[in-house]
């Protein structure tokens, strides 16, 4: 298994032209999140977003992505983002279980979901909101030891984190920007030229959120933000 983490910031090289046409700053998946089916792609010369399909992929190895030609480019359309990163998972119970901060998947299958509290199999996700993920499925309401990989005593599933590891990961994983509304700031955030984006305790709004997109730093926000 792979987590989605890993392929973000990976150059696109066509055999065809035989360039590098970009690199990927996010996935996509199938509605229900149950795979992965495609990759968004930016090119670094004019910043535009291209959508790639899994099925185009000739090879996805450790440094690059190849495909046959860039005419298997489609043209990205921001609604067409179904990422779950950032999204605040519930159990039916009302349980915060985190904020989903990875998914790993397996020959295109997604298997688990990561948050910053816990990891989780996919089949038991009940309902994925707009801005939510909710937990459980409908026989069994509580987390139980077959559906969660560790356990404490009060019943909350834990995945075992490097200290810094999300820190390290490349920050160009999208949000879903509605679910950035109303967050606080955590730190400055500073543009290319060392402009203020956003002030620590600041609360995010569309104005902060275009800025950010604006200078290629809206992924910031995930982790700059509560």
């Amino acid at each position: 298994m792979e987590k989605i983490s890993n392929y973000i910031s990976k150059k696109v090289i066509s055999l065809d032209e035989g360039e590098n046409i970009g690199y990927i700053i996010n996935v996509l998946f199938s509605d229900e999140l149950s795979s992965l089916i495609g990759y968004i792609v930016v090119d670094e010369e004019s910043d535009r977003l291209f959508i790639i399909d899994r099925a185009d992929c000739k090879a996805v190895g450790d440094d690059c992505i190849i495909i046959s030609s860039s005419s298997d480019l489609k043209v990205f359309l921001e609604e067409e983002s179904n990422n779950p990163i950032s999204k605040q998972v519930y159990d039916t119970s009302g349980l915060y279980l985190g904020r989903v901060i990875d998914v790993m998947v397996e020959s295109g299958k997604v298997k688990r979901i990561i948050t910053t509290k816990c990891e989780f199999f996919r089949k038991n996700i009940r309902k994925i909101g707009k801005n939510y993920l909710i937990y459980g499925n409908k026989e069994r309401k509580k987390l139980g030891k077959a559906d969660v990989f560790k356990v404490e005593t009060d019943n909350l599933p834990i995945v075992n984190l490097q200290k810094n590891e999300v820190q390290t990961k490349p920050y160009r994983l999208l949000a879903n920007q509605n679910s950035l509304l109303g967050r606080t700031m955590t730190n400055d955030l500073y543009g290319y030229n060392n402009e203020i984006i956003a002030k620590k305790y600041d609360i995010i709004n569309q104005n902060i959120i275009n800025k950010a997109k604006l200078h290629n730093k809206l992924n910031f926000l995930i982790y700059y933000s509560k």
